[in-house]
């Protein structure tokens, strides 16, 4: 008679617990943009949703970065007689519009000066998107030594190449023109599969010392001064993939191997970095290695 009872207890609390879960995941919100192949695809942050934003059809996108209103960044590759072509576009996430701007494999925007940055497999470039301003050459280095290109502060961009088998960072100010190697942050940790944390003004990046694919994630200024360590749950393996700018939220890429087969599994996971808490927003969801946030 008791078993039954407790059962029956059991069955009336599930609503309960299931709605419980929703309301943590609901306090969050906004959308992350992120590709698979020719597909951009858009995963809501309040309800787990998924949803195609386009299909750009016999093009694969490789790597998606904020822009203007509604619009993202995308570095594109197309073959045409039988020849690779990258190219960097934007894609209007309401229409499904797009429009080549430049040749190249990796951008960012910088919002509030107004400048595109981007790399064309061998040099790195700046251009302010207003006027007919031409591209100014920032950066040169042999062909796919760059890993990493990142928006920091709003003048800011960071940059990652590997110099004689060396991962080095630089910054590059767009309004001054001036391009610094970042030794000390180089030897912290590497710039990719890290994050800019705009409300600290600080880098979330996996330890160097730590080789391993589960190394842990500290915060550091550009100095290369480290103020501590994101608690993590332990044993896991995660990837930073974007900021939430005033939500105090981390979305991070859990990663694993299935027991059987050996498949690979992935997790969507938000750590909020006020509270340190951890928060498992979806299972069996891959959103790759490049995500954008927007409200839109």
């Amino acid at each position: 008679m008791r078993k039954i009872l407790l059962t029956l207890l059991f069955i009336l609390l599930i609503p309960s617990l299931l709605s419980c879960g929703t309301e943590d995941q609901s306090t969050y919100h906004g959308y992350l943009y992120f590709a698979k192949s020719n597909y951009l695809m858009r995963f809501g942050l309040k309800d787990g949703s998924l949803s195609v934003v386009t299909n750009l059809g016999n093009k694969s996108i490789h790597d998606i970065s904020s822009f203007l209103e509604n619009r993202l960044l995308i570095a594109e590759s197309a073959s045409i007689n039988n020849k690779v072509v990258r190219s960097i576009s934007w894609v209007d996430v309401n229409t499904g519009q797009t429009a080549a701007l430049y040749s190249g494999v990796f951008a960012r925007f910088l919002e509030d000066p107004g400048f595109v940055i981007y790399d064309d497999g061998e040099r790195l470039f700046t251009v302010a998107l207003s006027g007919d301003s031409e591209s100014e050459l920032i950066f040169t280095h042999k062909t796919n030594q760059l890993s990493t290109v990142m928006a920091a502060s709003k003048d800011t961009v960071l940059f990652e190449t590997s110099d004689a088998g060396e991962w080095r960072i630089r910054s590059y100010d767009v309004i001054t023109g001036t391009l610094q190697t970042l030794d000390r942050l180089s030897g912290v940790c590497r710039l990719e599969q890290a994050v800019w944390i705009n409300d600290l003004q600080q880098l979330a990046c996996k330890e160097r010392s730590d080789q391993s694919k589960d190394a842990r994630y500290v915060l550091t200024n550009l100095d290369g001064d480290v103020s501590g360590a994101l608690a993590l749950p332990e044993g896991k393996r995660f990837e930073a993939l974007a900021y939430i700018n005033g939500q105090n939220a981390l979305v991070l890429k859990e990663g694993w191997n299935s027991v059987f087969g050996g498949q690979e599994k992935s997790a969507i996971w938000v750590y909020n970095i006020q509270s340190r808490e951890s928060l498992r927003l979806a299972e069996n969801q891959n959103l790759g290695s490049s995500v954008v946030y927007t409200d839109f």
